[in-house]
């Protein structure tokens, strides 16, 4: 009877040292790409990678954005993979700082302009946009956009190029402030 005990008390043990218990894979759902919106309330719309369907979200700052679109989802969403940001323009350093240190999204993502791009990301496949971004970028039309590139140039300048894309698929060259 001691035996079992103790051989409980150290299997119990051994689930929530090793991290089992405090977040299984599927519990969570992985940002592929993000399109941020918003002149007086924050429109975010994510697209997952285990998802057919993007999920939005809305609120007063980017974080509220995301609460929102995990609620509607029903799981949490993980930004470490993170692959492409669609930004609309405004306040694109503050955004982009904010999603580099507090939300860790990858430093080799991928920055990009669309004005409406919640729906360029609703409609479209985000793997089709990271694709003509990346295009774009070797056929000479715009500059390389990481979100390092961008936010240096953005401190530096004030400006950065990126890719632009439009909703019928076109891409070019766009400045951001």
């Amino acid at each position: 009877m001691k035996k079992a005990v103790i051989t409980a008390v150290l299997a119990f043990a051994a689930v929530f040292t090793t991290g089992c218990a405090s977040g299984r894979i599927h519990e969570k759902s992985y940002l592929r790409a993000a399109a941020v919106t918003g002149e007086y309330e924050t429109e975010a719309v994510f697209s997952l990678f285990s998802e057919e369907d993007a999920v939005s979200g809305h609120g007063a700052d980017i974080d509220l954005a995301r609460s929102d679109a995990e609620l509607k989802n029903g799981r949490e969403i993980f930004t470490g993979y993170t692959e492409l940001i669609i930004v609309d323009g405004r306040e694109c350093r503050e955004l982009l700082g904010h999603l580099l240190g507090k939300w860790k999204i990858s430093p080799s993502c991928r920055v990009v302009y669309c004005e409406n791009g919640g729906e360029l990301l609703a409609e479209h496949d985000a793997e089709q946009l990271i694709g003509i971004s990346e295009q774009a970028v070797k056929q000479g039309i715009a500059p390389e956009s990481d979100i390092i590139t961008v936010l240096g140039e953005l401190c530096e300048n004030g400006t950065a190029a990126v890719v632009g894309l439009s909703t019928d698929g076109t891409a070019s060259s766009h400045l951001i402030y």
